[in-house]
């Protein structure tokens, strides 16, 4: 008896460890919504959020605001559904920008933290968009900086990297319905060793 019950605890607590590491370790977009390659999960932020959506969260160190005040839209794949790599370059194309009253696009290297490689290039956000005075913009997402004057973000030394769109008051629909959010695309372009 005591056998049984033993080995039914110790199943009982692996099971649930390695049910918590796939939680923690596993797709943070856990129970999300998909509008193209972009993921959100509208519990972020919000104390009704699961303690596995929390965990999932505080593994990536997101100290998430309610989604009344910023809905999170993450993507690491590109409109074809290609993981984002370093070794690739990408257009993200904005044909209107965001209806919310900030915004922020930001490059996380495959650790989850901004990419180190000096480069200063890591983000994008309304007021770069201001400045160029165009209602729809192209982001070129690359290793190393195009000719031109494009806008940039670099991805060296970031491998399999993700994008995250941050809508900060975003109109109401949004925040009830993500679906409803115009977002960018994300454009592969070419590959290092492609012909």
């Amino acid at each position: 008896m005591w056998i049984k019950t033993g080995l039914a605890t110790l199943a009982g607590v692996a099971g649930g460890a390695l049910l918590a590491v796939l939680l923690v370790f596993g797709p943070f977009e856990l129970g999300g919504t998909a509008v193209g390659p972009w993921k959100t999960n509208l519990l972020i932020g919000d104390p009704a959020a699961s303690p596995a959506v929390r965990a999932a969260i505080a593994r990536r160190g997101l100290l998430a605001l309610n989604r009344s005040e910023t809905v999170y839209f993450n993507a690491t794949s590109d409109d074809s559904g290609q993981g984002l790599h370093e070794d690739c370059s990408y257009r993200v194309s904005f044909d209107q920008q965001p209806d919310t009253r900030w915004w922020s696009l930001t490059l996380y290297a495959e650790d989850d933290f901004l990419a180190v490689n000096g480069d200063s290039a890591h983000s994008f956000t309304a007021e770069h968009a201001a400045a160029s005075a165009a209602n729809s913009i192209d982001i070129a997402v690359a290793a190393s900086r195009p000719e031109g004057p494009a806008h940039w973000m670099s991805s060296r030394h970031a491998g399999n990297f993700a994008l995250t769109l941050r809508l900060y008051q975003p109109d109401p629909a949004i925040s009830d319905d993500p679906v409803q959010a115009i977002l960018p695309r994300i454009e592969r372009l070419s590959c290092e060793g492609e012909s």
